[in-house]
């Protein structure tokens, strides 16, 4: 399917249009090989991605809006690649919190109805908004704030993320979350939305060595934008303690309220870590991580 004209923003801001939509990509991805020490990932706008390793496929954060509705989201700047009732086949669906953008009112009810197979990894106090919307509990897999779960094949380490706040509840139990997850001999982590706090790089590096093979993290997505999130400036300061064989920012380009271009983050790595991989992605563009770096 050819992507559409670009549609307007209600300030008369052309969005910007993924270079792969709808059934293209979904047939590019159900035809994409991933081999042993392979991973394929798609960017789906924010902190949304399709990931495909050699035995599981996995989306994280998946959000939508009809951006041609009347009201509040046609400020968005961009266009969606997919509606959540046509996706890929998925083993997983991991949520990182509670926020709209990563755990959507709009696409988890879609996703559960169009696969009723589908595991959904949510914080643990979120379960009960996610069973509320219709998700059937035994579908839904509880993520602690600190800890492993297994997945058979997939490995994931849950880590706290400082998102507004670093928040825990009397069992430990955190309303925001990052993973890092290792599959197929590929590790990578998602950091879902939030700052720094003490000892979250060690925390990173433990939980790589913990569900992997190496010490080595393969891929790191990280946020760029700021405003309660890491700041380009924060993003490469992780580069430099994680030390990633690659890395691709995100969450920007929707919000034109909180958004940054991303050339500021090229000019900072460049700087301050000149040998590091990264990929700045295209909203719907297949990237391929591949004998250790990002094609």
């Amino acid at each position: 399917m050819s992507s559409p004209n670009p549609s307007l923003n209600n300030q008369g801001i052309p969005r910007t249009m993924p270079v792969c939509r709808d059934t293209d990509l979904v047939e590019e991805f159900n035809q994409s090989i991933v081999e042993e020490g392979e991973m394929k990932l798609w960017w789906l706008t924010q902190a949304s991605w399709l990931v495909k390793t050699a035995t599981t496929s996995i989306a994280i954060d998946p959000w939508w809006r009809d951006v041609h509705c009347e009201g509040h989201w046609q400020k968005l700047l961009g266009e969606y690649p997919l509606h959540p009732s046509h996706f890929p086949r998925l083993d997983y669906v991991l949520c990182t919190h509670w926020h709209d953008d990563h755990l959507c009112p709009e696409s988890i009810p879609r996703l559960a109805k169009a696969q009723p197979w589908l595991k959904f990894v949510i914080p643990s106090r979120s379960v009960e908004l996610v069973e509320s919307w219709g998700v059937p509990s035994e579908n839904i897999i509880s993520a602690h704030g600190h800890g492993p779960i297994d997945l058979g094949s997939l490995q994931v380490w849950c880590i706290p993320a400082a998102h507004e706040e670093l928040d825990f509840d009397e069992t430990g139990a955190s309303w925001y979350l990052g993973y890092v997850i290792h599959c197929s001999g590929v590790s990578l982590f998602h950091m879902g939305d939030g700052q720094p706090w003490p000892g979250w790089h060690s925390a990173i590096k433990k939980a790589v060595a913990r569900i992997s093979s190496s010490d080595e993290l393969d891929i790191a997505l990280l946020c760029i934008n700021g405003n309660d999130n890491l700041s380009h400036q924060q993003a490469v300061d992780l580069v430099e303690k994680v030390r990633p064989k690659g890395v691709i920012p995100m969450h920007y380009g929707m919000d034109p309220g909180n958004t940054v271009e991303p050339e500021i983050f090229v000019e900072e790595i460049e700087q301050r870590a000149p040998s590091q991989s990264f990929r700045i992605a295209k909203v719907g563009e297949k990237i391929s991580y591949t004998n250790g770096g990002i094609l």
